[in-house]
């Protein structure tokens, strides 16, 4: 494993997050759980920022871990295990959302699950390149 590569996928996987949750997805985000940034001034607690890192983290070191063990380093072979890695996690997402107490499930589950799937895609492509 190449700390280098885990580590761009992680920042790639956390910065893809800032985006999907913030300018390109925020508001339906923020609709499907009945929170108002504007209420809150936009701001969230540190553990908003700090568990979603380590999470990334996390599945980049099992992406990279599952590439090792097939013992492929090629973009394609990323791109294969980061969409397997992504559809688990994605699925997880869609489940979790099913809580009674979110006020749009569908869309909360869409917005979090299709953002790991994109994201674990693109930190296995970045680990393949190793």
């Amino acid at each position: 494993m190449n700390l280098l590569h885990i580590a761009a996928a992680a920042v790639a996987y956390y910065a893809l997050g800032a985006l999907w949750f913030g300018p390109l997805f925020g508001r339906a985000w923020d609709r499907s759980i009945g929170h108002d940034r504007e209420q809150t001034g936009g701001r969230f607690p540190l553990s908003y920022y700090v568990v979603p890192f380590c999470c990334s983290v996390a599945t980049t070191i099992v992406i990279a871990l599952a590439l090792g063990t097939i013992d492929s380093g090629s973009v394609t072979a990323g791109l294969v295990v980061g969409l397997g890695v992504g559809f688990a996690s994605a699925a997880a997402s869609l489940t979790n959302a099913l809580t009674p107490n979110t006020p749009q499930p569908f869309v909360f589950g869409a917005v979090t699950a299709s953002y790991h799937l994109t994201a674990s895609t693109i930190a296995g492509a970045i680990l393949g390149v190793a």
